[in-house]
């Protein structure tokens, strides 16, 4: 029992499941919860999709993510914001837990950090600089389903339009494809909110830097957050509607759960 136990904490993907359960277990949410969907929001959101928006989330404020995708995967995300306007984090994902295949995990930690270097005005768009090294679904061959963003600038607009709208662009540079791959892209989203609970999301995603999917027309991905309340929003994302990643029939499906808190 106690190698089983030591072989356990030794995984990394294990080490950052455990901190997931463990901050969901010690945070207030009663007292401190951040809910990021609908009108009645008070945490902003911090990605479209995939692609950053130019939301932080605010000092002494943490925020941890669970993914669930293709091939039995799951991916845990922990972020804190120990000064205003910056944020920091760490993820780890892994595939192939259910059944009798190998258990695939993406090696090296993802990891990332933002600073909103304008804040958003009548006027001004809020504007964000950051580095994320986290790719999207499972991590085979050496690279994960969809590249991390890597270095990003990104904008974003807030508009009251029947509830609110906001508006998401910016520019990438990923370093996950091979060099002789790597080219500077864009990205554009919106967002809007239904409710005082439910936002949808739609993004568009070139992805200049991946000739697999660029050929095809990139990415068209599209997400439904609600605001299930004491911190939690829960979101299903529909991805790649065109089926333009090789292989693909139909759109892929992913499952994030967000918990937001104080600390």
């Amino acid at each position: 029992m106690n190698s089983v136990l030591q072989q356990f904490f030794q995984s990394p993907a294990t080490a950052v499941c455990a901190l997931f359960v463990l901050l969901l277990c010690t945070s207030q949410p009663s007292l401190y919860a951040q809910s990021s969907a609908g009108e009645q929001a008070v945490s902003e959101s911090r990605l479209i999709v995939d692609m950053p928006t130019a939301g932080v989330l605010q000092r002494g404020r943490f925020a941890v993510d669970g993914y669930a995708f293709g091939n039995s995967g799951v991916m845990a995300e922990f972020t804190i914001s120990p000064f205003t306007n910056l944020q920091v984090g760490i993820s780890y994902s892994g595939s192939g837990f259910l059944g009798n295949g190998n258990i695939v995990f993406q090696g090296l930690p993802g990891f990332h950090a933002r600073f909103r270097a304008v804040d958003e005005t009548l006027t001004v768009p809020a504007i964000t600089a950051g580095f994320s090294s986290q790719g999207r679904g499972e991590f085979s061959g050496g690279r994960f389903l969809t590249h991390s963003p890597g270095i990003f600038i990104t904008a974003s607009k807030n508009f009251s339009f029947l509830g609110s709208l906001a508006l998401h662009g910016g520019i990438n540079y990923s370093f996950d494809p091979v060099l002789a791959e790597r080219f500077p892209n864009a990205f554009v989203g919106i967002e809007k909110t239904i409710g005082s609970v439910v936002t949808i999301v739609i993004e568009y995603n070139p992805t200049l830097d991946d000739p697999r999917v660029r050929s095809r027309g990139g990415l068209l991905n599209t997400a439904l957050r609600v605001s299930t309340g004491r911190g939690f929003t829960f979101e299903v994302q529909m991805r790649d509607l065109f089926s333009n990643l090789p292989g693909a029939a139909l759109p892929y499906r992913m499952a994030r759960v967000e918990f937001v808190g104080t600390f």
